[in-house]
């Protein structure tokens, strides 16, 4: 196919009518501007500004064009443009960002140019919620609810969805991309996690801070050096994959800017940054980005921490006449969340701490106006890892074995003392490799202009360090006959991800109405190499995007696309599991007397069947301008199948019990040769499903209203009505009932489909005030979540099938499943748990302000919840009340720019 496009490109008669336009860009001294980004819709073609701030556009279609820039230190604009002349010579002039202009942007905005449904957040937004870190900033997207800013645990993302249960949650998370200057942040070969204790989840997180198989942890990004973000919510175009829920692209600041320095506070953080770029001539530029902060959840504990140090160096090239621009940037950065041992105030002495150490290159090209293309780009990032954790408590239990076995046998193993202390360390270090090279075109075949991209992206995830270890004499907390062992990450197979995609994006002139379309088709084949050599699958993914113009001021989009994500190295190679079976357990006073056979059984779980997981997306939409109100309306129905989870699974176990033959003074008694008897146990380990099931469907909604010219107040209105149900796609054991019953002779599985719902309806009304003479920007923020509800949805309480001790599968009718017989098999939830959660509308009001005493020089304050309204609710489930809304916070911070 990329062939055959190849061909086309040469072989499209090209003398049609079309027109070439020539822009140039200058600042408000009447200098050339180097390095915007000039977008032409709705051709939906780009250039980059040259040395001399010009860019030209061959071959457009006539017609009223729309021109948008955007250029990091100057305000974005948008501006229209008549293209009937065979050659068009225009020049345009950006504005420094101040906050002395006469519009400043300080809020997201819908992305109403291209195909795509996406929220833009420019600079002065970011920098006007004062974040900690990129998690802050995206609270500004429509449905989104407003945040404290928080960096002591983990921060995520849900795109599109209602927060239902952990491992529905955690699909959705490790569905979302982050993209960091062109390249992904991958946390596909993040293996620090623990081995569970089995009378907790499956899924439960481990005793220190992790996000093994979650999404990327977003306070890991500072936000100060964030230029731009663009979050895409719908179906995205075939250049993004490995992602269903949505992507968050990110670009940083780079080249030559005026030095900064930014100093913030609130009650749990403390964080300073600044950076400076200088142009070393016309074709280089070095920039540097440095970032501290520390965080505590409480000022006066001092044994809980959140630390994070990053350092950016950047290079930028530019030759060509500006034709050709190389990007360099290598980050380096340290996080580090800790909870310290308080021996006087916590009697079993746990502590916990988590590290990551993280060294990033990334470098990104563009080469433009070429003769038989328009632009090539091409990404290359390396990330190189160190993660270190570990956790210590002062475990007390019964006098038991401490097996040491690695393989399936029986044999002699000592006892363990029941009290002790145990350290256990996870040490892994995680390397991602990246490229993406793409190439653009445009064409005109008749009276359709087409803009072609072709590209290829190849990804490699591999971990690798000691792992997880323990002594062996000192093990974690475990119970009901599982076992522990440690575990090298020298072994752990690479994960590959070769794609190739190919998109044309052409419109159609009817009348006076504009038929725009996106056409794309992706594949990606993913397998296995290094230690275990396998090939997991190949995924082909549709996207398809067209809108169309009912008047000059609206139009309707309609968008359907297949999305897939191919689940981390934590879920392709859990390893191993243990179980230990005492055979004979003598405890005689005596040590030396003392007498303890264990049998060991190794579980490998099967990951073959384990594959990518698919969200197939269908979403409409309509926007345009009412008058002055520019609206946006977006419809959509999300349903993802065959998310990761880790899920319990019953083991049937073969225990022989030895006898005594004869006890000995000073010596181990002597036991039978063989067992004197059999048993048969009903045990359980854990392994990795494609299992879970997601569907969204609701509606996302942006009003944004024009300025009251009298008195500098514009308001923005958006929200979101949300349907998400979380449920497990296969059947399922109540693994509860294998501890819960040990003597029975049957464990029950239940139907598909059982899980959780939510809807969450929620607005913002947002009162932006500006006074330019004063440079102050006041702002506010009315949401108002008008309903919140969950409930258990599927849930059947009678089985569907009994496992019996020589593993077979009973299966059982409607009408067997429900005798009285089989009473101690169901699964039985009382009246209370089943009940639909209703909580009654809430107000949050948030208060912002930024005052600019000279350009680029001031400080701004905010306050959230401003009256403290925290009302109580009383959950019919547990009739226990809970207090609401966010707790009243509040912050500072200075900037200075020179």
């Amino acid at each position: 196919m990329l062939l055959f496009i190849l061909g086309l490109v040469h072989c499209i008669n090209l003398q049609n009518s079309s027109s070439d336009l020539k822009l140039s860009i200058f600042d408000s001294n009447n200098e050339p501007i180097t390095g915007a980004l000039i977008q032409i819709e709705p051709d939906g073609v780009f250039q980059i500004s040259n040395i001399e701030g010009q860019a030209t556009f061959s071959l457009l279609s006539h017609g009223q064009k729309k021109i948008i820039i955007s250029m990091m230190g100057y305000e974005r604009l948008v501006t229209t443009l008549n293209v009937f002349e065979p050659d068009i010579d225009h020049s345009l002039v950006l504005k420094e960002r101040s906050l002395e202009l006469n519009e400043v942007t300080v809020i997201s905005k819908e992305n109403v140019h291209g195909l795509a449904t996406a929220s833009v957040i420019v600079r002065d937004a970011i920098a006007h919620v004062q974040p900690n870190s990129l998690r802050d900033v995206l609270q500004l997207i429509p449905g989104q609810l407003a945040i404290n800013p928080n960096v002591n645990t983990p921060q995520q993302i849900l795109l599109r969805q209602v927060s239902t249960n952990g491992a529905g949650n955690a699909v959705a998370q490790m569905g979302t991309a982050i993209v960091m200057d062109g390249s992904p942040l991958s946390n596909d070969a993040n293996l620090q996690n623990n081995v569970n204790i089995l009378n907790s989840s499956p899924n439960t997180a481990p005793p220190f801070q992790s996000v093994a198989n979650q999404g990327f942890d977003l306070r890991q990004i500072p936000a100060d050096q964030i230029e731009s973000v663009e979050v895409l919510r719908g179906v995205g175009s075939a250049r993004h994959g490995n992602f269903t829920a949505g992507a968050v692209i990110v670009q940083t600041r780079i080249g030559a800017f005026r030095p900064s320095l930014n100093l913030r506070a609130n009650p749990n953080a403390l964080q300073v940054s600044g950076g400076a770029g200088f142009e070393w001539s016309k074709s280089h530029a070095f920039s540097i980005d440095l970032d501290a902060m520390d965080s505590r959840p409480d000022p006066r504990d001092v044994f809980n921490r959140f630390v994070r140090r990053q350092g950016t160096l950047g290079h930028q090239w530019t030759g060509l006449n500006g034709d050709l621009i190389i990007r360099n940037r290598a980050t380096f950065g340290i996080n580090t969340a800790s909870r310290a041992m308080q021996a006087d105030r916590d009697p079993s002495q746990r502590s916990w701490e988590s590290s990551d150490y993280m060294l990033r290159w990334n470098s990104h090209f563009i080469l433009q106006n070429q003769s038989w293309f328009d632009r090539l780009e091409g990404t290359i990032s390396l990330t190189q890892n160190r993660q270190r954790s570990f956790f210590t408590e002062f475990i007390t239990t019964s006098v038991g074995p401490r097996p040491t076995l690695m393989v399936d046998s029986t044999a002699v193993v000592p006892f363990g003392p029941a009290r002790y202390f145990n350290m256990t360390t996870v040490e892994g270090n995680p390397f991602n490799y990246y490229h993406r090279l793409e190439l653009f075109k445009s064409v005109k075949s008749g009276d359709i202009s087409h803009k072609l991209v072709m590209g290829t992206e190849y990804r490699y995830d591999v971990n690798s360090g000691l792992g997880r270890q323990f002594d062996l004499q000192t093990p974690p907390r475990q119970n009901y006959n599982a076992g522990d062992r440690p575990r090298t990450f020298d072994e752990i197979p690479g994960l590959n991800q070769f794609s190739a995609y190919v998109e044309d994006r052409f419109y159609l002139r009817l009348g006076q109405n504009i038929w725009s379309w996106q056409l794309g088709l992706r594949t990606d084949h993913y397998f296995l190499s290094g230690p275990e050599q396998r090939v997991i699958g190949t995924d082909w993914q549709p996207r398809i995007q067209t809108s169309f113009s009912l008047s000059q001021n609206h139009r309707i989009r309609l968008a359907y696309g297949i999305h897939s994500k191919i689940p981390g190295l934590n879920f392709l190679s859990p390893g191993p599991r243990f179980i230990d079976m005492i055979n004979f357990n003598y405890f005689a006073p005596n040590p030396e007397e003392r007498l303890l056979v264990v049998t060991t059984r190794k579980i490998t779980p099967e990951t073959e069947r384990l594959t990518s997981f698919r969200s197939d997306k269908f979403e409409v939409s309509l926007d345009g301008e009412l008058g002055a109100v520019r609206y946006t309306v977006n419809g959509f129905i999300e349903n993802t199948k065959g998310g990761p989870s880790f899920v319990r699974q019953p083991f049937i176990a073969h225990r022989g019990v030895f006898g005594i033959v004869e006890t000995r003074n000073g010596l181990p008694p002597i036991i039978t040769d063989q067992p004197v008897r059999y048993d048969t146990l009903f045990l359980a380990y854990d392994a990795p499903f494609n299992n879970r099931g997601l569907e969204n469907k609701g509606i996302e909604f942006a009003l944004d209203f024009p300025e009251i010219q009298s008195l500098n107040t514009s308001l923005s209105f958006n929200g979101a009505l949300i349907q998400t149900r979380s449920f497990v796609e296969g059947k399922e054991v109540n693994p509860n009932f294998i501890f819960r019953q040990v003597n029975s002779p049957f464990v029950p599985f239940f139907q598909a489909g059982q899980g959780n719902s939510g809807t969450q309806l929620n607005t913002s009304l947002r009162l932006i005030h500006h006074i330019p003479k004063a440079g102050i920007v006041i702002s506010t923020l009315s949401q108002v979540i008008w309903q919140q509800s969950d409930q258990l949805t599927g849930f059947d309480p009678f089985p569907t099938a009994l496992l019996n001790r020589r593993g077979e599968i009973l299966r059982l009718s409607e009408e067997e499943s429900r005798q009285e017989a089989l009473m101690e098999y169901r699964n039985l939830l009382s009246d209370e748990q089943l009940k639909t959660v209703n909580r009654p509308p809430l107000l949050l009001i948030n208060f912002r302000m930024n005052k600019e005493f000279n350009q680029g020089r001031g400080f701004a304050f905010f306050v959230n919840n401003l009256f403290n309204h925290r009302p109580l609710f009383q959950d019919p489930r547990t009739e226990a009340f809970v207090q609401r809304n966010l707790s009243l916070f509040f912050g500072a911070e200075v900037f200075y720019r020179l």
